[in-house]
């Protein structure tokens, strides 16, 4: 019984140490540590929304996760051309709804930094629920988004 005991705990270690999770992270820059982080899958997506400051209507980056757990900007939706975007992107565009999407962009980005500000009123969108940034962090402060690969005992620690 003892020994049933003490190799179920030598595994249980083990697979604290050796099993890995591929996670989205948004890292909190001045504060110096992960606010969110979560399980991916390839293949998942999430969604960062704001007011765009000159043109003061929504904009949305979606992005996916590749099969190498990369981040790809897949695509972007806004609702009037302005100052610094481009006639297009991607390989689609198109009109519906009263937004512009552009699709088919599959841009790989390793660290995506986003300046988080109570009046662009930044939102982070996965898996159907949406977090108020500007909220979670003061007004002017970074974000950073990026993949990585967690053992358990550190995605379990941080969650």
């Amino acid at each position: 019984m003892k020994k049933t005991i003490f190799i179920l705990l030598i595994l249980l270690i083990t697979m604290l140490f050796t099993v890995n999770i591929n996670v989205l992270v948004l890292y909190h820059y001045q504060a110096e540590k992960p606010i969110m982080i979560y399980k991916i899958e390839t293949n998942d997506e999430f969604t960062v929304k704001w007011i765009h400051s000159v043109e003061l209507t929504p904009w949305e980056e979606i992005f996916r996760i590749d099969n190498n757990y990369n981040i790809i900007l897949d695509r972007t939706r806004f609702q009037q051309f302005g100052a610094g975007v481009p006639d297009s992107a991607g390989t689609k565009t198109e009109i519906k709804d009263g937004y512009i999407t552009f699709s088919g962009i599959d841009r790989k980005i390793d660290m995506i930094p986003y300046g988080i500000s109570n009046f662009a009123k930044h939102t982070f969108i996965f898996k159907n629920k949406e977090y108020k940034l500007y909220e979670i962090v003061s007004d002017g402060d970074r974000i950073n988004f990026y993949t990585d690969k967690y053992n358990l005992l550190k995605y379990l620690l941080l969650k």
